[in-house]
């Protein structure tokens, strides 16, 4: 099954994010249009550290990512990608995550997918994204673009099943 862009399986009315400022909102990274417009971003509020939390409306398996912001220094380094763990917090994202990947400063700010551990992101429901630090270790990240590959998973849906 190829890989497709998974913005139609979000559940975009329930994403969250925890540390954004004010009028830089996650919407201006994961929203089609808004995250095409480098000039838009998500950016880190207290400190350098984001959660942004995306359900799906349905479970999908993932295969890689592209998280993107901008090359002065504030575009993520350190992410931490959990799966199923819709609380997650400051407090508790301290823990082992799915996967950990040290973005290079190509990677987090070109088109470079990262690629996942299929065996580690089947039947997800919702994805957690920790952003730890920023290619400047300053005390403001940026992101400007997230974007979700990977395919849904094919269930039955018995409320649809008729009866003969």
């Amino acid at each position: 099954v190829p890989e497709t862009d998974l913005i139609e399986e979000m559940d975009l009315s329930s994403v969250e994010c925890l540390n954004m400022a004010t009028g830089k909102e996650w919407s201006n990274a994961v929203k089609p249009g808004y995250r095409e417009d480098a000039g838009l971003l998500c950016q880190s509020d207290d400190d350098e550290q984001l959660i942004v939390t995306i359900p799906f409306r349905q479970l999908v398996n993932l295969t890689s990512l592209i998280i993107r912001g901008p090359a002065d220094g504030t575009a993520p380094k350190k992410v931490k990608v959990f799966v199923n763990k819709p609380n997650l917090s400051f407090d508790n994202c301290g823990k082992k995550a799915t996967e950990t990947v040290s973005l290079t400063a190509e990677q987090a700010t070109g088109e470079d997918k990262i690629e996942l551990d299929f065996t580690q992101f089947q039947n997800v429901r919702v994805i957690s994204i920790f952003v730890d630090d920023n290619q400047g270790g300053g005390d403001v990240t940026n992101v400007s673009k997230i974007i979700v590959n990977g395919h849904p998973v094919h269930t039955t849906n018995m409320s649809e099943l008729k009866k003969c």
